[in-house]
């Protein structure tokens, strides 16, 4: 993922630096967009001196950086953070305390949010294209190899926190969650997740890095009609209760805008034009901090019911 930020900043005109402890990796990084290496991220910093950074690492150790950066580089306007904030809400709780007394933008990459199907998903809801949503499904699965899986942390921090963000922006208030899960050395690396709000409205989470293929699809069944999306094929299509069974319903298929539209990771162009647009403007990115830590909370959650087995209290505040 570093590697793919570098080589969207480098195509913005951006990039004036990247570190890396593995020497070979940071230097063909810099070779291949014309940057500076170097061996660490404060010798970075002390000699580039930028606006702003991004911190793409293992997730282990996103919190520990941030809270470095942002405590000793006054310079600092902005800082990205690839998914998820931290591994634990105890983490990214301090990051938060210390970006947000410090005044430093601070966007956390679920660069689901920056797909246009979920923001149009999102535009029909408000719309009340479909009335109240009442069930919610969230499909995502993928493969991951199993020695990069220490790096990443459990599947409910890694891919996750982009569906618990999502369910966020469309369900809120107290309900009860329960999930279950199968395990790799240890780590949840697939599982269910099951959440009922005492609204009424329910959400269901399939979340997989051992399936051998590559999916992304919502379905949100509401009062009125539904909406299926396919995220990665950038098609929505809208049914209606009034309609028969076999009718066809409403596509909408928005603009590809060019083929990278389709490229896994290439939201990201739309993450970093709003991280720099954040930094230049001061306003708040459309994944906040706070968002994040709303993520996180769906997140240790999850953790507990599926060590455990019982049902968590949650409760998801509306958003500011």
């Amino acid at each position: 993922m570093g590697s793919i930020h570098a080589r969207i900043l480098s195509d913005m005109g951006v990039l004036v630096g990247v570190a890396d402890k593995d020497k070979a990796t940071v230097e063909q990084v810099a070779k291949d967009y014309n940057t500076t290496a170097f061996s660490d991220f404060e010798s970075m910093l002390d000699e580039t001196k930028p606006d702003g950074v991004v911190i793409s690492t293992p997730t282990s150790t996103h919190a520990t950086i941030a809270h470095t950066i942002a405590t000793n580089y006054d310079g600092i306007k902005g800082i990205l953070i690839e998914k998820p904030l931290a591994s634990t809400l105890e983490d990214g709780k301090k990051v938060s305390e210390i970006v947000k007394e410090r005044g430093i933008v601070t966007l956390i990459s679920h660069s689901e949010i920056y797909n246009p199907i979920v923001g149009k998903a999102l535009s029909l809801i408000e719309a009340d294209a479909i009335g109240t949503p009442r069930t919610v499904i969230h499909d995502r699965r993928g493969f991951v190899s199993p020695e990069r899986i220490p790096s990443l942390g459990d599947v409910f921090e890694d891919i996750g926190v982009h569906d618990f963000d999502i369910m966020a922006r469309i369900s809120n208030g107290p309900g009860k969650l329960y999930a279950q899960s199968n395990t790799v050395g240890g780590i949840h690396n697939s599982g269910t997740v099951m959440v009922k709000f005492d609204s009424g409205t329910e959400h269901f989470f399939h979340l997989s890095r051992q399936y051998a293929g590559r999916r992304r699809y919502m379905d949100v069944s509401g009062t009125k009609g539904a909406l299926v999306l396919d995220l990665f094929g950038q098609i929505i299509k809208v049914l209606h209760l009034d309609q028969a069974p076999v009718a066809k319903g409403d596509t909408i298929r928005l603009p590809e805008r060019g083929a990278t539209i389709k490229v896994y990771g290439e939201p990201l162009r739309e993450v970093l034009n709003d991280f720099l647009r954040c930094i230049k403007t001061g306003e708040t990115p459309r994944v906040s901090i706070d968002d994040a830590l709303c993520a996180l909370e769906i997140v240790e959650a999850a953790r507990q019911s599926a060590e455990s087995g019982q049902v968590i209290d949650i409760e998801v505040k509306p958003r500011a």
